[in-house]
């Protein structure tokens, strides 16, 4: 496996727009971003009722979005005080260990990914869930591994739930059963990954499918006995769980096992269908504004009110060339080089505006978060399409 080269990356990611648009979309309407608006207070009065005792946050895995929200969502929770642990869908129960090393401090973040074996076990870009870990560790906010074994999920698939002893499951209890709306959708997912588009099944197939059904409720147990665990370990401790959409949507899955654990006081949240860019930056973004990359370079996408950006009149539309007098082409380019500007010195931006070209200079807030991983001067890989800095 190569070496995983980590970033400084706080904050969160968003979406961003196709190649060669970014400048020529216009921000959204103030009536989407008021609506948008209501829509995350809602939730966040949600949220904050002090009555709940886990939250389960779900997610698109490959969605930046879905990661910013999540991130907002932690802020607030630990802005009122809540004392919290953070659950991850992606990391194996069995591999606690390795989190508990970190959550000790023993561990950096690169050292974090290869040891939970992130490649092998997950998969998804862990650049999307960096700021999420790095916030995690500077709050003080305990990791929890909550799924199942991949080769135990695996070999459920194979021959089915009933054929396995509990000794070999690991200790994951029987789930509780699927009600008919959860088999449905997983039912139109296996039949979307194997082929089955259509028609009735052969009794081969229809086998097939109940081994897929005990696999995922397998993982959807595995996750609330751990979630369940860890409120009977810490009761004063809200525990907040990163999870896939498909495993709490509509109070199935996880949400359901939990209730057949006997934990009721449960929200299951999904985030709206909102613009990207009506999302508030993420606290803690040294310069305060979203960044996007296309095949004609780096633009700037939103401005944070108050920010550093802001006050130095950075505007969307701006199209970045260089930082500090060096030329850059993609996003991650300045959002690294924006992490690692020393505090006390201002940060040169270079850029093109209406076929202009001018200089600002930008007096930064002070760095806060830690270095995750040695290697600062390795190249970057290219983050997601908008990233904040």
């Amino acid at each position: 496996m190569p070496a995983l080269v980590v970033l400084q990356l706080a904050g969160a990611l968003v979406v961003g727009l196709p190649a060669g648009q970014a400048a020529a979309q216009a921000t959204p309407a103030p009536a989407a971003c008021a609506a948008a608006q209501q829509a995350h207070a809602t939730q966040r009065r949600q949220v904050l009722n002090p009555q709940l005792q886990v939250v389960l946050l779900g997610e698109l895995h490959d969605d930046p979005a879905d990661h910013a929200w999540q991130l907002q969502t932690l802020q607030a929770l630990k802005a009122a005080g809540r004392p919290l642990s953070l659950g991850l869908e992606m990391v194996p129960a069995p591999r606690q260990p390795v989190l508990d090393r970190w959550n000790a401090g023993q561990l950096d973040m690169t050292n974090l990914l290869l040891q939970v074996g992130w490649q092998e076990v997950w998969g998804h870009d862990p650049r999307l869930y960096l700021p999420l870990l790095a916030w995690a560790r500077q709050q003080g906010v305990p990791l929890l591994a909550l799924n199942a074994e991949p080769s135990l999920v695996r070999r459920v698939n194979r021959e089915g739930l009933a054929a396995i002893p509990r000794q070999q499951r690991g200790g994951i209890g029987l789930p509780a059963p699927a009600g008919a709306a959860y088999r449905q959708r997983l039912e139109q997912s296996w039949r979307g990954h194997s082929g089955h588009t259509s028609g009735p099944l052969t009794p081969a197939q229809a086998a097939a499918l109940q081994r897929f059904i005990d696999s995922q409720l397998l993982r959807d147990r595995a996750m609330a006995e751990q979630i369940a665990a860890a409120r009977q370990r810490d009761p004063q401790r809200l525990v907040v769980a990163l999870i896939g959409r498909g495993h709490l949507e509509n109070g199935d899955g996880v949400p359901a096992q939990l209730r057949a654990l006997g934990s009721t006081r449960v929200l299951p949240l999904i985030r709206g269908d909102q613009p990207a860019a009506c999302l508030p930056i993420p606290t803690g973004a040294r310069l305060g504004a979203y960044l996007e990359s296309d095949s004609d370079g780096v633009w700037v996408r939103q401005v944070a009110p108050g920010s550093a950006a802001a006050a130095a009149d950075l505007r969307p539309g701006d199209r970045i060339l260089a930082v500090n007098g060096v030329a850059v082409e993609r996003a991650g380019q300045v959002i690294r080089a924006v992490r690692l500007h020393p505090d006390g010195s201002p940060l040169q931006l270079t850029l093109l505006r209406h076929g202009r070209r001018l200089t600002l200079e930008l007096e930064l807030p002070p760095r806060t978060e830690p270095a995750l991983a040695s290697g600062d001067n390795a190249p970057s890989p290219s983050p997601a399409p908008s990233s904040p800095a």
